[in-house]
């Protein structure tokens, strides 16, 4: 396995795995995401998300130390010798359904956002995209300060967070279309008690 050491090495990987492969597609980016958790975290961990060879669990991507379908032992319901355990929890939320405005994708994003923040592990990653009101300024920093706040109303919530923004335009008023650059991959960290949230710096080279 590939040691995680922090929230800004993962972001580090994670972005030049994008600008690597630069995904065109949100069906592309998706499948470009799952496949950086799969390729970081397969060797030791269980990574729970639909791909060809497996289905989601709780979140789109849950790293754990377990397989949920083999706790059990068959006839003498015996429990796995092991422990169990969530390292990563992660969401992507790229549009979606109603995705036609500021307001349509922030929702999205949102609703998917507080599934992470039920979940006790040990990182936790959101990647999202938004989109501007007409004249709005620094969006992509008020969407991060509204994440920020959300963490910090929820109680129980130790590990901080790395949100991930992907930029996007909006072609046609019905289609949101994220873009894979390197100045339209950012990132942010939200502290371990919430009450800050500060940008990551990078200087990202893909060969």
């Amino acid at each position: 396995m590939q040691t995680i050491l922090s929230y800004t090495d993962l972001f580090d990987r994670f972005k030049k795995h994008l600008l690597l492969h630069r995904p065109i597609s949100t069906r592309e980016i998706t499948i470009c995401i799952k496949d950086f958790f799969l390729k970081i975290f397969s060797e030791d961990f269980s990574v729970l998300c639909s791909h060809s060879k497996g289905n989601e669990y709780l979140t789109d991507i849950l790293v754990t130390d377990f397989d949920p379908k083999a706790v059990l032992e068959k006839r003498t319901f015996e429990m796995a010798n092991q422990s169990f355990g969530v390292y990563l929890a992660a969401e992507s939320e790229l549009g979606g359904s109603g995705a036609s405005s500021a307001y349509g994708v922030m929702k999205n994003v949102v609703e998917d956002y507080l599934k992470l923040l039920m979940i006790h592990c040990k990182y936790r990653v959101m990647i999202f995209t938004s989109l501007p009101y007409l004249d709005e300024k620094n969006h992509v920093c008020n969407r991060v300060e509204t994440l920020r706040e959300l963490y910090f109303r929820t109680s129980g919530t130790r590990s901080g967070m790395l949100l991930i923004h992907l930029a996007s335009t909006q072609p046609r008023s019905t289609q949101v279309q994220v873009s894979i650059a390197d100045s339209s991959v950012r990132a942010f960290i939200v502290s371990e008690d919430g009450s800050t949230v500060h940008e990551i710096e990078l200087n990202t080279i893909v060969l």
